[in-house]
This record gives structure tokens, sequence and C-alpha cells, in this order.
């Protein structure tokens, strides 16, 4: 699936999943943007990864250590000379959290398709309503640490029916998209 569909079935899923839904208010007094580094340690323990699997531009450089490190709000003193984080987040920041999401998603696609899946084993074994809403249950509590809500389940599940008309290869653009939905949610990029 090519990148500018990723973001047409993201958009599409949030206007499925319905803008009528009550805003609630944080907890905290502050809410605060993940590193890049902790936002990637949360990624590899969600996708049952290491980190420097999650993503490698040019096939050698690692996205988060590397490649996207100032990007992604890390410091580089040694080299750069850049010992406190950018005030504000760059604008190529969500350009390289997509670019982090999807290669780390696709990997643990390939993984699942390969041996012993972590993830995606019920919609590799059948592709059905009833084995997307379990990928998808298992993508919101493996990625968030939380039970997931019924529209968020059914947001996801939906995005097949999106999907499904745009490619040839449904059931792995969806599972990909899927899982690039939640591990780019607002929730998974802040704390």
């Amino acid at each position: 699936m090519h990148p500018e569909r990723w973001i047409l079935a993201g958009t599409l899923l949030l206007s499925a999943c319905g803008n009528d839904a009550p805003v609630e208010e944080s907890r905290k007094a502050r809410v605060q943007a993940k590193s890049g580094a902790v936002w990637g340690r949360d990624l590899a323990a969600g996708l049952g990864l290491q980190t420097w699997e999650l993503c490698a531009e040019l096939g050698v450089y690692d996205c988060i250590d590397d490649a996207h490190r100032i990007t992604l709000g890390g410091v580089e003193p040694t080299e750069l000379g850049i010992d406190k984080p950018l005030e504000d987040a760059s604008v190529s920041a969500p350009i390289a959290v997509e670019r982090v999401a999807q290669a780390a998603c696709g990997e643990r696609l390939s993984r699942d398709q390969a041996g012993q899946p972590v993830v995606f084993g019920p919609v590799l074994d059948r592709n059905s309503r009833r084995n997307r809403k379990k990928v998808s249950e298992q993508l919101i509590v493996r990625l968030l640490n939380r039970h997931p809500t019924d529209e968020e389940v059914d947001g996801l599940v939906d995005l097949y029916d999106t999907i499904e008309p745009l490619t040839d290869q449904p059931v792995r653009d969806w599972a990909i998209g899927a899982c690039v939905v939640v591990s780019t949610s607002t929730e998974a990029l802040f704390y």
C-alpha cells in the first residue's frame, strides 16, 4: 500500500470512529510527548521485537538511535552538539514516527507469517471479521497496555472494508495499517 493510502486509511478510521465521542480531560496536569527512545521501547515491547529491529533507514541506520534521533525528541551532544531536545516538534516528526511504525508493523507481520505468530496469527490462519477483532484487541492491549473499547475495536475491524478494494493484499495491508494506527495514536505517543 502506498504511503498516501495509509494517511487516507487513518483518516477514514478516525471518521468511522465518529466525532461525537466525549473528550475526556487528562487525569494528569501535564501531558508530555514520549521521546523517540521511550516510544521505540514501548513499540518494540508491544510487537515482540528488539528496538534495533524496528526500522533501519537504507538498511543500515537505526531509525530511532541514528536516522531520526533528533526529530523524535532525542539529543546528540557528542557529534552534533545537540544537548537539549528541540523545544517544538520538528515538521518531519510525524513522518519519522509513521516511518518507524510502518517498518516495525511490517517486520512483525513478516515474522508472524514466517514462524510462530505473536500478533497477527488469527488473520493469517483465516481472514474473518472475528479474527480481525481478535487482532485489533491484541494490538490495543499490546501497544497501549489497556483493554480496548468496543468502538476502538469496531473502528479497526471496519478499516478492512475500506482497504480491501484498494489493494491486492488486503489482509497484509489491513494488518500493517491497523498496527500503524494504534502505534501512532496520541495515546501511544504521549504520557
